[in-house]
C-alpha cells in the first residue's frame, strides 16, 4: 500500500493519521494487555508516560513489539528520507478521566510544541526534519475522547509557524503551565493572548480508532485533550531521529537497562536486522562486522541467527 499522500501530509501540514498499519496480532495482544492492565480508573497514570517508567522500551511485555513494527519504521525512514534512523523514545501509559485541574495537570493541556524537552536547540528549517513524533493508539477516542488537537500548517507564510518558535509556556524565558486555563491566562498577561487565540480556533481533534498512528513532529502545534469522565485512554508514544542528529536527546533510560535476566536478550535475537538498527545496532555490511565481530555475537546470544551479516562478509 502507498502512503504517499500521509507523507505528503505530514511533510507539509506537520500531522497524518494512518489506519491499519501496524500487524493486527500484535495490535490485539496489545490492547488487551493495556486493558488488563489499566483496568480501574485509579490505575491511570498520574501524569505522560507509564508510572515508574514501568513501560518504557523494552518493557519486556508485548507492547515493545509495536515499537519496531517494520511498517512503521518504514514510513519514518521515507518521512525523513534517510535508511538510518534511532528510536529516541517509547512508553505506554494510560490516562484517565479525572477532571483534576491544576497548574501541571496534563488532563485539557496548553497548546505546545515538543521540542523543549527532547533538545536543548531549536528546530530545524521546516523541510529539513530531524524527528517523527508518533502516537499509536490502543483505545477508541469516540469512545474514551482525549484524542490528540493539531493545528495544520497552512504554508511557508502561515503566521503560527514563524521562527522563533517560543510563543509557548516554558520557552524563551516565560513560565511553565501544563493546563490550558491557567496557561492561556498567563500567556494573555504577557500579550501573548491573540496569538494563542489563533492557535485553538485552527486546532482539529481527529477521532482515532484502535491502531490508528498519529504522526507529527516537534515542531507542529498540538496537545492533549480531555478523556470523558471514568474513561480510560491508552497509547504509546514514540519519537525517532535520524541518526546523525545527537542533540535530540533520547527520553527512555536506556534501551540495555533491563538486560541480565533473559526476557529482553530474547526479545533482541528475534529482531530482524533492520529492527535491531533503530536501536543502533550496525546494519549488515557496515564495517563494525568482521568475523570476530559476529563470532562473539554468536557467544553472547547463541540462539541468534547471524547469517545476515555473514552474508555480506562473504561477499567482501
Amino acid at each position: 500500500m502507498s502512503y504517499k499522500n500521509n507523507i505528503n501530509q505530514w511533510k507539509n501540514q506537520g500531522y497524518t493519521v494512518i489506519s491499519d498499519l501496524l500487524n493486527k496480532n500484535i495490535l490485539n495482544e496489545s490492547v488487551n494487555f493495556m486493558n488488563n492492565k489499566y483496568n480501574h480508573i485509579s490505575k491511570a497514570c498520574k501524569d505522560f508516560g507509564s508510572d515508574n517508567k514501568e513501560l518504557e522500551f523494552p518493557s519486556g511485555k508485548v507492547i515493545d513489539w509495536l515499537s519496531i513494527d517494520i511498517n512503521l519504521i518504514d514510513i519514518v525512514k521515507e518521512m525523513l528520507q534517510t535508511d538510518d534512523i534511532l528510536l529516541a523514545q517509547s512508553d505506554a501509559w494510560c490516562k484517565g478521566g479525572l477532571n483534576k485541574y491544576n497548574a501541571k495537570d496534563n488532563s485539557d493541556q496548553r497548546m505546545h510544541m515538543d521540542y523543549g524537552n527532547n533538545t536543548f536547540l531549536h528546530p530545524a528549517d521546516w523541510y529539513s526534519p530531524e524527528t517523527v513524533a508518533i502516537i499509536i493508539y490502543l483505545s477508541d477516542t469516540n469512545i474514551t475522547e482525549g484524542g490528540t488537537a493539531v493545528v495544520p500548517r497552512i504554508d511557508n507564510n502561515d503566521e503560527l509557524y514563524q521562527f522563533p518558535y517560543i510563543n509557548m509556556p516554558g520557552l524563551g524565558g516565560k513560565e511553565f503551565y501544563n493546563n490550558k486555563t491557567i496557561a492561556e491566562d498567563y500567556m494573555n498577561k504577557i500579550n501573548l493572548g491573540n496569538f494563542r487565540s489563533k492557535l485553538y480556533e485552527r486546532e482539529i481533534i481527529p477521532k482515532f480508532k484502535i491502531g490508528d498512528v498519529l504522526f507529527y513532529r516537534l515542531d507542529t502545534w498540538h496537545r492533549g485533550t480531555p478523556v470523558k469522565s471514568s474513561q480510560m485512554r491508552n497509547v504509546v508514544n514514540l519519537l525517532f531521529k535520524k541518526k546523525e542528529c545527537y542533540w535530540i536527546n533520547t527520553w527512555n533510560s536506556g534501551f540495555t537497562k533491563k538486560m541480565y535476566y533473559g526476557v529482553i536478550e530474547n526479545f533482541f535475537i528475534q529482531m530482524t536486522p533492520e529492527q535491531r538498527s533503530i536501536l543502533g545496532i550496525p546494519k549488515p555490511g557496515d564495517k563494525y562486522w568482521t568475523k570476530q565481530t559476529i563470532t562473539l555475537l554468536k557467544y553472547r546470544y547463541p540462539k541468534i541467527d547471524i547469517t545476515p551479516y555473514l552474508k555480506w562478509i562473504s561477499k567482501i
